[in-house]
């Protein structure tokens, strides 16, 4: 049951209450005064000489009294009978010179104010309750608004703020909201602050790290693989050395294989040379090798011109969806489609593996960082997966209609 109908029953049986009580009393009262004017017709009527001395206008005008030959049963046609009963039931109405005591005029105006104060009692109980109505109304309806808000705020949305009222009582509570969508609010920009600097961070120490190791391990390998090959040319080298020679070249050519995969994983060096375009297809490539799915990819040739760190941000985006691919999809193939509509730049990553009905509520680290990336690149993404159906990851960057770049 509303709050609204809890009030009202409840003033309903208050208003009613008050009415039978009041009906009470004056129904009571009336009695008295009925009485009262009874008795004193009476000694007007031990005066008054009989009916039939009268003039018959002297006897038409008396109120109260009615010769005894003439008196009817009833005390008029629009009085109910029961209230009649009611008021009446314990008066005396005795018979002095032909005249009989009659209460008929005296009930009738007592009836008739009995109608007046019930319509009036009833008009401001209806003003009562339609003030009521106006008032819970404006409650409810501010109720409504901060449920809506803590709705949106339970979405995401730490915007959503509250206008002011003027009552106290829920001013007091739209304040309390606004305050606390503003604190988490500012929260929110703080870890988001934090976590993008993170993430910047860790780009940069890869980048490092990647450089170090292509730098100085690379080029001992080198190295290495040069020296071990020369010795296969040795004439002093028995077969036995010049075999071992060759499979420490042969491993020396593995370890750099791999080491070349570990520094694009580190830091992608062909997307500083040759551009997001060639990073994304040496990625897809690379992802198909190492998982040994097949990776469908279908790119615009028209990507917009990011500035580095967008580019880190989108192309890590799109490594660590084709890695929940391979790690965790169990699937067979891999769709991703990059395509530049209008002013927007829309990336698809899809699968054909198990699905999965709680993502993203159930994420790990990498799904919130890929969220913290589109969250950087100014876009919106979004989780679409069903258990059996496989899995949809679609990201909408903006751009400028003027530049290309990211809005």
């Amino acid at each position: 049951m509303t709050v609204y109908r809890k009030i009202s029953l409840l003033m309903l049986a208050v208003f009613l209450l008050v009415y039978l009580l009041g009906a009470l009393l004056y129904t009571q009262q009336a009695r008295h005064d009925v009485q009262r004017e009874l008795d004193g017709v009476a000694g007007l009527a031990q005066s008054l000489g009989s009916p039939a001395d009268l003039p018959e206008s002297v006897v038409s005008s008396m109120r109260h009294l009615t010769p005894a030959a003439e008196m009817e049963s009833g005390t008029g046609g629009e009085v109910p009978a029961w209230f009649v009963a009611m008021i009446t039931r314990e008066s005396s109405r005795p018979v002095a010179n032909g005249w009989q005591v009659d209460p008929a005029d005296e009930v009738e105006e007592i009836w008739e104010g009995f109608l007046l104060i019930s319509g009036s009692y009833a008009i401001g109980m209806c003003m009562c309750f339609l003030a009521l109505y106006v008032m819970v109304r404006r409650g409810i309806r501010t109720l409504a608004s901060l449920s809506e808000a803590m709705g949106a705020v339970s979405a995401g949305q730490l915007t959503s703020r509250l206008p002011r009222q003027g009552e106290q009582e829920l001013d007091a509570l739209v304040c309390r909201f606004n305050s606390m969508a503003g604190e988490l609010e500012s929260e929110q920009q703080t870890v988001s602050r934090l976590l993008n600097e993170l993430l910047q961070l860790q780009d940069r120490e890869r980048e490092h790290i990647a450089r170090v190791l292509h730098d100085d391990l690379g080029q001992y390998l080198t190295g290495i693989r040069a020296q071990a090959r020369s010795l296969l040319y040795d004439p002093e080298l028995s077969d036995r050395q010049k075999q071992q020679a060759r499979d420490l070249a042969e491993h020396c050519e593995t370890i750099q294989k791999h080491f070349r995969h570990l520094l694009q994983d580190l830091h992608p060096l062909v997307m500083e040379q040759l551009g997001l375009g060639s990073a994304i297809r040496h990625l897809t490539e690379q992802w198909q090798q190492l998982s040994g799915l097949e990776c469908r990819l279908a790119m615009d040739e028209r990507l917009p011109d990011f500035t580095g760190e967008q580019q880190t941000h989108l192309y890590r985006f799109l490594q660590e969806a084709l890695n929940n691919v391979s790690r965790h999809a169990n699937a067979s193939c891999a769709t991703l489609a990059v395509a530049r509509k209008d002013n927007e730049l829309s990336i698809e990553v899809r699968d054909d593996g198990v699905g999965n009905d709680q993502l993203p509520g159930n994420a790990g680290l990498g799904v919130r960082s890929m969220c913290e990336r589109a969250r950087c690149l100014g876009g919106e993404v979004r989780f679409l997966s069903r258990m059996g159906e496989g899995t949809r990851i679609r990201l909408a960057v903006p751009l400028s209609p003027n530049t290309g770049g990211v809005l």
